[in-house]
């Protein structure tokens, strides 16, 4: 009864404000920030000079624009009101944001649709909203051509052998979230790339690699330009044919280039477009060569190659959404696992065995489940696997197993940025190896894949780390760790190290020194990360004409340094940041642990101990070639490791914390935490940010995580099988 009535004022509070911005946006915005705003923002002393009656109220006159785009960003994001101010009901900020959003669109301004669909504002959908179980549906996902990622292009490029030859000319998203969403297309710059490319690749199909030996044998005929020779028997059979081609002749070349290059039967419109479009017009023009070149060049060149087919080509449903082809949901399926089509996928198809969601169940858990095996990368080196659906095992090498999971993992911790970080290796004392950070880093979520069960919670708080893991040999440099180099053989991997000192990725050299700076650690990189990663909270950008800059006061602690920001008009939004990644001055930059720093005889705080011991080294050094020169000593200062975690939703969780590890155990053991990775989950294979049509999807997803004890198959195989994956309109 509570929440019907509930629901009645939610409903009465919504027309109310709807019919009054309808017929006057004024009365109808005056009513909400009279009732929400005006108690802090109205007067000489209104919260952040802020003043609401000196702003005009009619947004389209554009006097005001950009105060009325921070109050919408501020709406929007849930900052205002406060949180221990007076909140209006869900559904009824949600009506005066589409109004903001839509006066200040016939202006030309406000976030753009574009703008928003992009990963970094996926957590603008109110996360609360997404699992309340109040939207119903239905779940669906708009039509479209996605267009292939650099990796499934470096694939295929592989594929004819030219892996180290090409580059994917296909930009990314930018910034640091994921790169591969479908809203991105092929502009003019990917298309010439893309058609040079293609050229190149369509010489290789006809004559071969290039052969690079230094030494070549006398005994080996080579082909044009010192070429191998094609290993595809059709394609260099109709090249060097002297007499005119038949119809048989170039249907049967058209099959093998369609099987080749798309993977699918040619139809007798295929035929018409290519036979009679491209070789007929000119073979005398141009002789075969340059005609089957031309062929292959405009096969490379269409949609179908560039792009992932998702138009919804099945059974189509009342409510207007249509089913994905069994030959779509194939295509779909592959690349969620793979960077090509799979083809016992494809194969599923031509049995139909791929139309139910039982199918689409059992076929998925079929080629995640794949029998251990070896593959081989481009230049044939071997990949060990260390289990059925680990993934890559180096990585230096794009081909494995299955890739697309252990990808997911490093965008959304981000920690492969470590190798983008300069880290002087004087400060390190030794020589500091990120891809061998990274590497271990990897080891750490494919062991975590590997056992599958409770993936989340090991990634975040195991302290069972790999140490230099693809050494088959003793362990040279195991510092980053606070280990000195000990010699026992990888076989030892992995190691426990002191709980009181690591749990998880947070506490990982590879993602510290990927999340710092420099010279120094970045709390506010590190909290950010924390409060959009886990949290699913929103951080506006920096405001413009602001100098992010810390004082020049060596004497003082990163920590204490980092007070500036604790003014009122920081603040608003450094808290959001600043409590989640102090704690983390328990390490250097470089994530190597520490309970305090290093002051020398003047007052200056040194970033690192091995810098303090390489000072002491060269002090030796010169008081051996310098007499009476007094030694110098180093005093210490206590790390202060104190932060404040809020936000998880939970009151038993938020609180102070007193270090890394306290707060790392507390994020591990919140449900807003787990459903914050589900949604990045939902983004990295959906290829788009989630909506509130998603949210059975989102659910579901969430309800087969905890019923399978935390398996990510079974989050996967949820994720395959929804409306959202499977439904188009």
């Amino acid at each position: 009864m509570k929440q019907l009535l509930f629901g009645l004022r939610i409903l009465t509070g919504l027309l109310l404000l709807g019919s009054l911005l309808q017929a006057d946006p004024k009365p109808g915005l005056t009513s909400f920030t009279k009732e929400y705003c005006l108690k802090c923002h109205q007067g000489e002393k209104a919260k952040a000079d802020f003043d609401l009656h000196k702003i005009n109220p009619n947004i389209s006159q554009g006097k005001d624009i950009v105060k009325w785009e921070k109050i919408l960003e501020l709406l929007s994001i849930g900052d205002m009101p406060p949180k221990k101010a007076k909140q209006p009901p869900e559904g009824l900020k949600r009506v005066v944001v589409e109004h903001l959003k839509k006066e200040l669109q016939k202006i030309g301004r406000g976030p753009s649709t574009e703008s928003s669909a992009f990963p970094h504002h996926g957590n603008r959908v109110n996360h609360e909203a997404l699992f309340s179980g109040e939207h119903k549906g239905p779940s669906y996902t708009t039509s479209r051509l996605w267009r292939i990622s650099p990796q499934i292009y470096r694939r295929f490029a592989a594929s004819v052998g030219m892996a180290r030859k090409l580059n994917a000319p296909l930009r990314q998203v930018e910034g640091e979230t994921f790169k591969d969403y479908s809203l991105l297309f092929a502009d003019e710059t990917t298309i010439k790339t893309h058609i040079q490319n293609c050229k190149r690749i369509a010489t290789t199909l006809i004559h071969g690699q290039i052969d690079s030996r230094r030494n070549r044998s006398s005994k080996k005929v080579f082909k044009q330009g010192g070429r191998r020779g094609s290993s595809h028997k059709v394609i260099a059979e109709f090249a060097s044919a002297k007499s005119p081609p038949n119809e048989e002749e170039m249907e049967e070349l058209v099959d093998y280039l369609f099987k080749f290059l798309l993977q699918r039967q040619a139809t007798s419109e295929d035929y018409k477009r290519y036979i009679d479009g491209f070789l007929k017009p000119n073979l005398p023009i141009a002789g075969r060569e340059e005609a089957l070149k031309g062929t292959l060049t405009a096969i490379m060149m269409s949609p179908e190659f560039l792009f992932r087919t998702e138009l919804g080509l099945g059974e189509e449903l009342p409510d207007g959404r249509r089913k994905l082809s069994a030959r779509e949901t194939a295509y779909a399926l592959s690349f969620t696992l793979f960077d090509y089509a799979e083809k016992s996928l494809l194969q599923a198809v031509d049995k139909g065995k791929l139309k139910s969601k039982e199918d689409i169940a059992r076929e998925f858990r079929r080629v995640y489940e794949g029998k251990d095996r070896t593959v081989r990368s481009a230049v044939g080196q071997k990949i060990w696997m260390v289990g059925k659906g680990a993934g890559i095992m180096d990585v230096k090498l794009m081909d494995a197993s299955h890739p697309k999971l252990l990808r997911f993992f490093r965008e959304f911790f981000g920690y492969p940025k470590l190798v983008h970080v300069f880290k002087d290796d004087s400060r390190h004392d030794g020589k500091h190896d990120p891809w061998g950070l990274i590497r271990d880093a990897d080891w750490l979520v494919l062991n975590a894949l590997r056992e599958d069960r409770q993936v989340f919670n090991k990634i975040l708080t195991s302290n069972e780390f790999f140490i230099q893991s693809r050494n088959r040999k003793p362990i040279k440099d195991a510092r980053p760790y606070n280990l000195d180099s000990p010699e026992e053989p990888v076989e030892g991997n992995p190691i426990a190290l002191p709980k009181e000192q690591r749990a998880g990725m947070l506490t990982h050299p590879a993602w510290l020194a990927a999340h710092s700076g420099n010279f120094e650690n970045d709390p506010v990189r590190r909290g950010k990360w924390i409060q959009e990663r886990l949290l699913a909270g929103v951080v506006p950008d920096i405001p413009i004409g602001v100098e992010a800059q810390l004082p020049e006061t060596p004497e003082q602690t990163l920590k204490q340094r980092f007070k500036v920001v604790e003014k009122e008009t920081c603040w608003r939004c450094h808290k959001k940041m600043n409590p989640l990644g102090d704690p983390f001055e328990a390490y250097d930059d470089f994530g190597r642990f520490r309970k305090h720093h290093f002051v020398d005889q003047k007052g200056h705080v040194i970033a690192t101990e091995f810098e303090a011991f390489s000072r002491l080294r060269k002090i030796a050094w010169r008081d051996s070639h310098r007499k009476n020169h007094p030694p110098e000593e180093f005093t210490h200062k206590n790390v202060e490791t104190k932060g404040y975690l809020i936000g998880t939703g939970n009151p038993k969780l938020d609180g102070e914390v007193s270090g890394p590890i306290d707060l790392v155990h507390r994020l591990a053991q919140s449900t807003r935490v787990r459903q914050s990775i589900i949604r990045h989950v939902f983004r990295f294979w959906m290829g788009r940010n989630e909506t509130l049509e998603d949210s059975p999807t989102l659910m579901a997803m969430d309800n087969a995580y905890l019923e399978s004890d935390g398996s990510f198959k079974e989050l996967l195989i949820s994720l395959v099988t929804s409306d959202s994956f499977l439904y188009r309109k």
